[in-house]
């Protein structure tokens, strides 16, 4: 008779599989980050610096993450509704329209649509990928 043995040596494992998931997600989140910077809507370009990429352990699994801190990369990528900007005080908002000094005490500015830039460019390299993403 023969006999084999296998004895698994899990935490060894466990990295092996760890160091895979780590290759992968820095692949794709890279990816995501570069189409997004390419989908970045640019006025200033303030919106495209702010953006970078985070990759760490939680456990056992492996996050990549994509973000832009600028203060208003919500409203531009999720869209706003309409805004009254009112002058504090009852004083007069100043501002240049057409190279002439505007006053006015209230201005009215319309609803915006979003750009999702990063969710386009997510959804872009999952599918090159060929994974799933989940909402």
């Amino acid at each position: 008779m023969v006999r084999h043995t296998l004895r698994i040596d899990r935490p060894a494992l466990q990295g092996v599989g760890m160091n895979g998931a780590r290759k992968i997600v820095s692949r794709v989140t890279r990816r995501t980050f570069n189409r997004s910077q390419v989908l970045c809507p640019v006025d200033t370009g303030n919106l495209r610096a702010s953006g970078g990429m985070k990759l760490g352990d939680r456990g056992a699994s492996v996050v990549g993450q994509v973000e832009y801190t600028a203060r208003y990369a919500a409203a531009v990528h999720e869209g706003r509704r309409a805004l009254t900007i009112r002058a504090k005080g009852g004083g007069y908002l100043r501002f240049v329209v057409d190279g002439r000094v505007v006053f006015a005490r209230q201005v009215r500015q319309p609803a915006r649509a979003g750009r999702p830039f990063l969710r386009t460019a997510l959804f872009e390299v999952a599918a090159q990928e060929g994974l799933a993403v989940q909402r």
